[in-house]
C-alpha cells in the first residue's frame, strides 16, 4: 500500500503518468525529482523579482525534509504526500503559471511604466499611482483575476500620464511656434543672408521634434527654459551677425541676452505694496539700463 501511495504521490505531483511501477525504480525516481523541484524552487527565489515568490519558502522547507535519504524511506516512511499536494496546488502551481503566462507581462509593464515615468508622476493628482503600487505589492498578486484588475489600472494610469505629457508637449511646442513667428516676421530675419535663414529654421525644428520626441516633462520644460534663456538670444545674435550686405562673419557687435537672466541687484522677498512694486521696478529699469550699456541686446 505504502509502494502504491507513493507511486500516486509521484503521479500527481509530478504531473508524470509513466512513473515506475518497480520499487527501487520508484524510489530513486522519486528521491531525483525530489531533489529536482528543491533546487528548481531555490533558484525561483533567489533569482526572482516579485515578492510573492518568497511563498515558495514553506514548500521548499517540506522538500528538504524529502532530500537525501534511502531508498527504501521514500517506500516505508514517506508521509508528506498529502502537505506537498496541497503545496503545489496552492502555492507552486499558482506561481509558477504567474512566471510561465502573461500574468507575468502584466506585472513587469506596471511596474515599468512606474519606473520609466517616475518623475512625470509628480504633475499628476496625489496617489493617483496608489492601486497600481498595491496591486503590485498584494502578496496574492498571483493568484485569481489580480493582474486583470492591475492591467486596468495600468491602462488608467498610463492614459493620464500619456495626456499629461502630450498636453506639455503641446504647450512648449506652440511657445516655441509662436516664437519662430516672431523671428520670422522681425527685420534681422528679413535682412538676414538666406544660409542664416535656414540655419536659424533648422535650429528652431530642432527644437521642435525634441520636445516631441521627449517623453519625461522635466526634460521637456528644460528644453523650454535653454530655447528661451539661450537658444533664442542666439538666433538672434545669428541673424543680426548675418546682414546681408553687412559682410557677415565674425562675432556680432551686441551679445543677445533674455530678459530673464537679467539680475536685479537687491530684487528679494515679496512685493506687496505699491511701494515695493515701485522700488522694484526702479531696480529692474537700472538693470536693463546697464545691460544695455555693457553693449548687450535684450529679447523679451
Amino acid at each position: 500500500r505504502k509502494v502504491t501511495a507513493f507511486r500516486k504521490f509521484c503521479t500527481d505531483f509530478f504531473d508524470d503518468a509513466n512513473a515506475p511501477k518497480d520499487p527501487l525504480e520508484l524510489a530513486r525516481y522519486g528521491a531525483d525529482k525530489l531533489k529536482s523541484k528543491h533546487d528548481e524552487l531555490k533558484a525561483t527565489v533567489t533569482a526572482s523579482k516579485y515578492p510573492f515568490v518568497e511563498q515558495l519558502n514553506g514548500p521548499i522547507g517540506l522538500l528538504e525534509q524529502t532530500v537525501d535519504n534511502s531508498d527504501d524511506w521514500y517506500l516505508t516512511e514517506f508521509t508528506m504526500g498529502d502537505e506537498l499536494l496541497d503545496a503545489k496546488e496552492n502555492v507552486i502551481d499558482p506561481i509558477q503559471s504567474f512566471l510561465n503566462g502573461t500574468q507575468r507581462t502584466i506585472y513587469d509593464d506596471a511596474a515599468a511604466l512606474l519606473t520609466t515615468h517616475s518623475s512625470n508622476l509628480n504633475y499628476l493628482p496625489a496617489d493617483c499611482d496608489q492601486p497600481v503600487r498595491a496591486a503590485l505589492a498584494d502578496p496574492n498578486a498571483f493568484r485569481g483575476n489580480k493582474m486583470a484588475q492591475l492591467k486596468q489600472a495600468n491602462d488608467v494610469l498610463r492614459a493620464q500620464l500619456d495626456d499629461v505629457v502630450t498636453t506639455r508637449r503641446a504647450e512648449i511646442s506652440t511657445a516655441v511656434e509662436h516664437r519662430k513667428a516672431e523671428l520670422v516676421a522681425g527685420d534681422f530675419y528679413n535682412n538676414a543672408t538666406p544660409a542664416a535663414q535656414q540655419a536659424v529654421l533648422h535650429t528652431i525644428e530642432h527644437t521642435l521634434t525634441r520636445v516631441q520626441a521627449e517623453s519625461q516633462i522635466a526634460l521637456i520644460q528644460q528644453i523650454a527654459a535653454d530655447f528661451e534663456s539661450s537658444a533664442y538670444p542666439a538666433l538672434l545674435d545669428q541673424l543680426a551677425n548675418s546682414q546681408q550686405g553687412g559682410g557677415g562673419g565674425g562675432a556680432p557687435k551686441k551679445q543677445t541676452v533674455s530678459i530673464k537672466t537679467v539680475t536685479v541687484p537687491g530684487a528679494t522677498g515679496v512685493l506687496e505694496t505699491d511701494t515695493d512694486v515701485d522700488t522694484y521696478l526702479i531696480a529692474l529699469r537700472a538693470a536693463l539700463v546697464q545691460a544695455l550699456k555693457d553693449g548687450k541686446r535684450i529679447s523679451l
